[in-house]
């Protein structure tokens, strides 16, 4: 009975009102969320993943069986370990006779195929490996937060369950879902307490994060401390190690990932783009396998999409310190594609679809006026440049209209929780002074109003003297509430504690302020630790994306185009030199005079910089949202953020230089062969 008796005051927040309950019965939310399992496949890969395993049936070790399903089975996925690997194998297969087929056709495409058929088996039978991994990495954004708001709760109340509670109700992702998970199985009677179901928790994170076991493990030794200030010692040791433990895990993680990230951007982006500086001479030989069509396979889909894997593979080990503000339900956020022009809700496409229409005016003019000739022109590339232009100012557009309300209101509420710490210090003092908890709060923000935290504190104080609002209502009113416009889940967290705690006595809520304030201060100089570490790798990847990427392929086009007109122009006077004198020449204008090297066979100039720029803007977008993950984890807001920024600089560097250079270049390669012809 008293089990059952706890079990209630903890979920007592998460009862619901639908039909009659029974007593012995406790429906939650957590209930709502693990009551059943699922039996049908609703994605994709699982009915994919079922309809390969009854094609091929196949065993697997136990070991992977149990390994394998253990992760389907966290994701809620009605699939088995012979089903997943069927998958890869039977997909595998497919690619590999696509590619047999291909072999009379188009040599290049086979091989394409093969390369993607090896790549679908490596990618597919590692699939589940690689969900895990991005599980764990979203549920590591949360740690520090999550012990964070274990010691400011057990600051005031030793009670490990309220505290991890506490943790759960105020984490949003993975983490949080774990934790109400384990709140759940404790009422269901799986584990004893909350202390042993943390610690069973804990087992699966003593591979990858050990500062985080150690962190959590010296909480629960606070409990069993007599002497109050033993006890908060190892409360404040805890929060030092899960932040000084996350700084050296970032620190070797970044070490690690210079080498591979430079390797990556060499092989992947230098080499190839340098490369093609002698695809002219080599397409005019090969014409039959060096197509357009087998270039923008192999540069535009199939290279891209190797580095996409090389790059994933580097960032699933990625630790993730701190995630981000959820603004999905902020009243200042437009509606999903659509962007806010005069109060109003515009959808984005409209100004996207204009820009790019009238930046490709140039493109299509020329296409349509310019007539069907074999000898290459510098206006192929000038022209078609606008193309690219077009694309990627649309591309950039789209992105700055989708995140820039958002990367703003992020901003903000960012000063805000860099500068809360002082807020509290301010507010803890008045209240130990003797001041009520709103009086404190109304000084505060009288005295605070350059500083970020300022607008903060005024809803709140608005709300109560204008409104008439108690304190908790100011903070967490639906309609008029402070945290409606600063929904973030540290302030929200701690403005908890502080309304909890000014119920006992203000002494106790000035302490717990104070105590919230030191700690809220070290969070603070760990991120910028964390910033600093990064700092060096990030300043590297994006001088190469917006500056070396764009220089090298402006100058190869450049390049590409004197050599192909140059190679035109003597073909041309050497095929009529042989036609006259009816006698073949030797070397190269004997090749040319026979046949095996005629400039037509070759890629068309506009064709070669449409294939180059394409590639261009994709490598730019990798790298723009690499930076994005490196810098600050999974956030699509902040991936949008990054391609509005870097990809217009990138290519519009790229625009002058090939630009400037094939005016250069082809200038001096039409005055070499002026001056020959007089020689």
């Amino acid at each position: 009975m008293k089990d059952k008796e706890i079990a209630k005051k903890l979920y007592s927040s998460y009862k619901y009102n639908e039909g009659e309950v029974s007593g012995d019965e406790l429906f939650s939310r957590e209930y709502k969320i693990f009551k059943g399992k699922k039996t049908i496949a609703n994605t994709l890969y699982e009915k994919l993943a079922q309809f390969s395993g009854k094609i091929l049936k196949l065993k697997v070790s136990s070991e992977e069986k149990i390994r394998v399903d253990e992760i389907f089975k966290s994701f809620d996925y009605v699939v088995t370990a012979e089903d997943a690997k069927a998958f890869s194998i039977l997909s595998a297969l497919a690619l590999f006779a696509l590619g047999i087929v291909f072999i009379p056709f188009s040599l290049m495409f086979a091989v394409t195929s093969f390369v993607l058929a090896v790549f679908a088996f490596l990618y597919l039978l590692n699939y589940p490996k690689r969900i895990i991994e991005i599980r764990r990495g979203k549920a590591s954004s949360e740690i520090i937060l999550a012990i964070l708001y274990m010691v400011i709760y057990m600051k005031n109340v030793s009670n490990l369950e309220d505290a991890v509670k506490f943790a759960a109700d105020n984490l949003r992702g993975p983490l949080g879902m774990d934790f109400k998970k384990m709140l759940w199985d404790v009422s269901a009677k799986k584990y004893t307490d909350v202390q042993e179901a943390l610690d069973n928790y804990l087992m699966m994170w003593k591979k990858y994060n050990e500062p985080f076991v150690d962190a959590v493990y010296l909480i629960e030794t606070s409990l069993a401390q007599k002497d109050e200030a033993r006890r908060v010692d190892l409360l404040d040791k805890a929060l030092k190690r899960i932040l000084e433990g996350t700084y050296e895990i970032m620190v070797h993680y970044v070490n690690a990932l210079r080498t591979p990230i430079s390797a990556i951007f060499m092989m992947g982006i230098t080499l190839p783009i340098m490369g093609l500086v002698m695809l002219p001479i080599i397409g005019a030989f090969l014409a039959n396998i060096i197509t357009p069509a087998s270039l923008v396979l192999f540069y535009d889909i199939l290279l891209p999409l190797i580095v996409i894997v090389l790059i994933m593979q580097i960032l699933a080990t990625r630790p993730h310190p701190f995630s981000q503000t959820d603004l999905s339900g902020h009243p200042l956020v437009p509606p999903r594609g659509k962007f806010y022009l005069f109060g109003r809700a515009v959808p984005i496409i409209i100004p996207v679809a204009v820009s790019f229409i009238v930046l490709s005016i140039p493109f299509f003019y020329y296409l349509s006026s310019s007539t069907s000739s074999v000898i290459p022109s510098e206006s192929d590339v000038l022209f078609s440049l606008f193309f690219i232009l077009a694309i990627s100012i649309s591309i950039s557009l789209y992105a700055y209209l989708s995140s820039n309300v958002q990367v703003k209101i992020r901003k903000h509420i960012k000063g805000v929780e860099d500068d809360f710490a002082y807020a509290l210090f301010q507010i803890s003092n008045r209240i130990a002074e003797g001041a009520p908890a709103e009086i404190a709060l109304i000084k505060t923000a009288a005295v605070m109003k350059k500083s970020n935290v300022y607008n903060f504190i005024k809803i709140i104080s608005n709300n109560m003297i204008k409104l008439g609002f108690s304190l908790r209502y100011a903070l967490f009113d639906k309609k008029y509430g402070a945290l409606l416009f600063y929904p973030s889940s540290l302030i929200r967290s701690v403005m908890g504690v502080f309304l909890e705690s000014i119920k006992r006595s203000q002494k106790i809520a000035a302490a717990s302020l104070m105590h919230t304030a030191k700690y809220l201060q070290s969070v603070h100089k760990i991120n910028e630790k964390i910033k600093d570490v990064l700092s060096e790798t990030i300043s590297s990847l994006k001088f190469q994306a917006t500056f070396v990427a764009p220089l090298i392929a402006g100058i190869v086009v450049g390049l590409t185009s004197m050599i192909m007109i140059i190679l035109s122009v003597l073909g041309e006077k050497l095929g009529s030199v042989s036609n006259i004198s009816g006698t073949p020449t030797a070397g190269l204008s004997g090749a040319m005079t026979l046949g095996f090297f005629e400039m037509k066979n070759t890629i068309p100039l506009m064709n070669f910089q449409l294939i180059i720029g394409v590639y261009l803007i994709e490598i730019v977008i990798i790298s723009a949202v690499l930076l994005s993950k490196i810098e600050v984890g999974d956030d699509k807001i902040n991936e949008l953020h990054s391609i509005s920024m870097y990809l217009p600089i990138a290519i519009i560097i790229y625009f002058f230089v090939a630009f400037g250079v094939t005016v250069a270049f082809s200038s001096m390669a039409k005055i070499a062969i002026a001056l020959g012809s007089f020689a």
